[in-house]
C-alpha cells in the first residue's frame, strides 16, 4: 500500500509540475515586425525540469529573447524557474543592460532563494540595427547562421551561474545580425549525451540548422536530432530569424541610424 501511495503521488507530482511549466511558457510567441519565431519544448522521459524559453518587447523596440535551465528537477524547479522569469521580466524593465539584469536577477536568488542555480542566456535584439546584445549565465552559447554560411557558434563571454557570486562584473558581447541570420537558443537536453562529449551534440546541432523560416529550421532541428538525444532531460528550442523583406525595409538610413546611435 506504501509502494502504491508513492507511486500515485510521484506521477501527481510530474503532472502538476509539468502543467506549471506549460502554464509559464509562452502560449504563443509575439508578432514582432522584423522578426520570424519559433520554439520547441519537449519534457524529458524523467522527471520534469525548470527549462524555460521567454520572448517579450519593451518600449524601446528591442526584443528580449530568453532561454535557462534551473538545475534539479520536480515542482521545485518549476516554481523556481517561474520566479526567475518574472523577475527578470521585472528588471529587464528597467535596465537596458542584459548583464545587469542578469546580475540584479542573481542577487535576488542569492538572498531569497540561496540554494538556488539556473543558467540563463539573454539575447537583447534590436531589428532596426540588425545586431544583438548577449549576455550569458553560464549556458550553452547559441549559434548564428548566417545567409550563405554554414552555422556556428555565436561570440558571446561566459560568466557564472544565477545564483552564485560574480567575481567580477558580467559581460555583454554584441553580434551582427544581418536579414535573413537565425539565431538558434537551446538547452543541454538538446545536445547533451553522458556517452559523448558536448562538442559533438553542438556540432550535430550546427550542421542540422538550415537557412528557413524558425519554424521549418526547428523541425529540421528535432528531426535532426531525435537520433542524438536520450529524451531523459527537458528539452527548449528557440529559434529567431531577422526577416529579409522586413528588415530591409525597415532599416533606417545612415542619418537615422546616427539619431538611433
Amino acid at each position: 500500500a506504501a509502494v502504491a501511495v508513492q507511486a500515485l503521488n510521484s506521477q501527481l507530482d510530474r503532472a502538476a509540475t509539468a502543467l506549471l511549466q506549460r502554464s509559464l511558457l509562452p502560449a504563443a510567441l509575439p508578432e514582432i515586425g522584423g522578426l520570424e519565431m519559433a520554439a520547441r519544448y519537449v519534457p524529458g522521459s524523467g522527471t520534469v525540469g525548470g527549462d524555460w524559453y521567454d520572448v517579450f518587447s519593451l518600449p524601446t523596440g528591442e526584443v528580449w529573447t530568453v532561454i535557462g535551465d534551473v538545475t534539479g528537477t520536480g515542482l521545485a524547479a518549476a516554481v523556481i524557474m517561474g520566479r526567475m522569469r518574472s523577475a527578470l521580466r521585472a528588471y529587464a524593465l528597467e535596465y537596458i543592460d542584459p548583464a545587469e539584469v542578469l546580475e540584479r536577477l542573481s542577487r535576488k536568488m542569492q538572498h531569497f532563494e540561496p540554494d538556488a542555480m539556473a543558467s540563463v542566456l539573454c539575447a537583447v535584439i534590436n531589428p532596426v540595427l540588425g545586431q544583438a546584445r548577449l549576455s550569458s549565465a553560464g549556458h550553452p552559447p547559441p549559434l548564428i547562421a548566417r545567409p550563405g554560411q554554414p552555422a556556428e557558434l555565436a561570440e558571446v563571454d561566459a560568466d557564472v551561474l544565477i545564483g552564485v557570486a560574480s567575481p567580477a562584473p558580467r559581460r555583454v558581447s554584441t553580434i551582427a545580425l544581418p536579414p535573413g541570420a537565425v539565431l538558434c537558443l537551446y538547452t543541454d537536453g538538446l545536445v547533451e549525451r553522458r556517452d559523448r562529449p558536448i562538442d559533438d551534440g553542438i556540432a550535430r546541432l550546427a550542421a542540422a540548422i538550415p537557412p528557413q523560416d524558425p519554424e521549418n529550421a526547428c523541425a529540421s532541428v528535432m528531426l535532426a536530432m531525435a537520433g542524438y538525444v536520450t529524451h531523459r532531460d527537458d528539452i527548449a528550442l528557440l529559434m529567431v530569424r531577422q526577416n529579409p523583406a522586413a528588415a530591409s525595409a525597415g532599416r533606417p538610413d545612415s542619418g537615422q541610424l546616427k539619431e538611433v546611435l
